[in-house]
């Protein structure tokens, strides 16, 4: 795989290069031809000479290199390749890594206060003195009341040791209770578990970020101080995140042998295998359309090794493998580098894993005639297209959007973006990224399915046969 980065970083450089030289080779068209520079170089170099000279208002280098990288990324046509600007790269990394500075709170609109609605265990809120239900009203001695979510949540932010006032009041109480806090970097958790009793455990695993594999082995730990001896893996609406997080979870379940194959352009595959023992659990996992790119490597590799049963829905089916690289000041790109396939040598991308037990939260489901979703796109205001409309499709199913589905993303569109952003305590930013992408999953899969987790009660009855027949053996 690091061949593969280092060709792409070679192969990027040499275009970047050519395109700053432009302004120095761009003395004449006679002397270009001279040199014998390529017609496609050369046209680029008349074009940027041309916006340069005849667009109305003044226009960088920067800004046209930045443009030209984003339109030879979306030429590729593949949703799942992209190109962020300087901030939106960084944004991205850190929502992909699980990790920001911060203090560690949880808020959203309550009442119209912006209020806490958790604080993390162990950080620099918690050790101040910030508690949950506590509404927040100033910032570094500034009455932010009237602020949106998302400008509290950029105050809130910030380097590690950097230090932060917080003004709250509590309760009732309308006196100012305030705190120096000093940011750290903030982990978050991606894992939910808990005992259900009868020897079952369970474990939602929301994303794979870099604290993954982490907090797994702490829930796994628990599990067996307290003799759990089947496990519900709920990898349901989890759309993936990094392939080694992938891997190393996989092999606290799968033992010796392989977990996924990544074949490259040149058919080169590398296969990443497990070096376990045979896993002291039984296991049931949870998937549906939901489950995308690292959570299916992780349910086929489950599936095809028959280290557990897989139960619920189809998986998304996205069998490919992205790697970022950042350009500085230029941003950074997403691009697809290979696909994978399971360890039977399946591939699995647009087709998915079919459970072994089929278990469909509704037959008449509503959203069975939708677009299907991508959740690989950032959209924002002024995009039209098929994505934008499986967006709107959905909102107008949670009763957000107020209009008819179009495909534009207009001002009620923004809005109803903004409306979820807000239900899910994330920031309001109106713009479709992963967190709103999760976010809208989790209020999808809470309407369609009852109190009753069908899903959920056939994984644990299969969990109690398993458990019982290893029981008898």
């Amino acid at each position: 795989m690091k061949k593969h980065c280092r060709l792409l970083k070679d192969t990027l450089t040499i275009v970047l290069i050519t395109f700053l030289s432009v302004n120095l080779l761009l003395c004449s068209s006679a002397k270009a031809a001279e040199e014998k520079v390529p017609d496609e170089i050369y046209f680029l170099m008349q074009m940027e000479n041309f916006l340069k000279t005849n667009y109305v208002e003044d226009v960088s280098d920067l800004d046209l290199l930045r443009g030209a990288i984003k339109g030879m990324i979306e030429s590729l046509d593949d949703p799942y390749s992209e190109y962020f600007t300087p901030e939106e790269f960084e944004e991205f990394n850190e929502e992909v890594s699980g990790n920001f500075g911060g203090i560690g709170v949880i808020i959203t609109l309550k009442d119209k206060y912006i209020t806490v609605v958790s604080v993390i265990e162990g950080s620099p809120a918690e050790k101040a003195g910030i508690k949950p239900g506590d509404k927040l009203i100033e910032i570094d001695g500034s009455n932010v009341t009237d602020l949106p979510l998302s400008s509290i949540l950029d105050r809130i932010k910030g380097d590690k040791g950097t230090v932060v006032n917080i003004g709250v009041i509590r309760g009732e109480d309308r006196q100012v209770l305030r705190f120096e806090v000093e940011r750290d970097i903030i982990k978050t958790n991606p894992i939910t578990a808990k005992i259900l009793g009868q020897g079952i455990g369970y474990i939602k695993i929301s994303e794979f970020n870099e604290n993954t594999v982490e907090n797994l082995d702490k829930a796994l730990d628990s599990f067996k101080k307290g003799g759990v001896l089947g496990i519900v893996l709920d990898l349901r609406n989890n759309p993936g995140g990094y392939l080694d997080q992938a891997v190393e979870v996989a092999s606290r379940f799968v033992h010796k042998g392989p977990i996924v194959n990544i074949v490259s352009k040149d058919g080169t595959i590398q296969s990443y295998n497990s070096n376990s023992q045979v896993s002291p659990y039984q296991l049931a996992v949870l998937v549906n359309g939901g489950s995308a790119s690292a959570s299916e490597i992780l349910a086929g590799a489950i599936k095809d090794r028959e280290a557990g049963v897989l139960v619920g829905e189809r998986t998304f089916g996205k069998g490919m493998v992205q790697r970022t690289l950042s350009l500085g000041t230029l941003g950074g790109i997403k691009l697809t580098i290979a696909h994978y396939t399971t360890p039977n040598g399946t591939n699995i991308n647009k087709t998915g894993i079919t459970p072994d037990i089929v278990v469909e939260t509704d037959k008449t489901n509503p959203l069975k005639d939708f677009v299907p979703l991508n959740t690989q796109k950032t959209l924002k205001y002024g995009n039209i297209g098929l994505d934008v409309l499986a967006v709107q499709q959905r909102l107008q199913f949670l009763n957000l959007l107020g209009t008819a589905p179009d495909g534009v993303f207009g001002p009620r569109t923004q809005q109803a973006v903004k409306a979820l952003q807000k239900q899910a305590g994330i920031s309001a930013t109106g713009v479709v990224d992963s967190k709103f992408y999760s976010a809208l999953n989790d209020a999808i899969y809470k309407k369609i399915v009852s109190q009753e987790d069908i899903q959920l009660r056939k994984a644990i009855d299969v969990l109690k046969e398993m458990i019982k027949k290893s029981r008898a053996a």
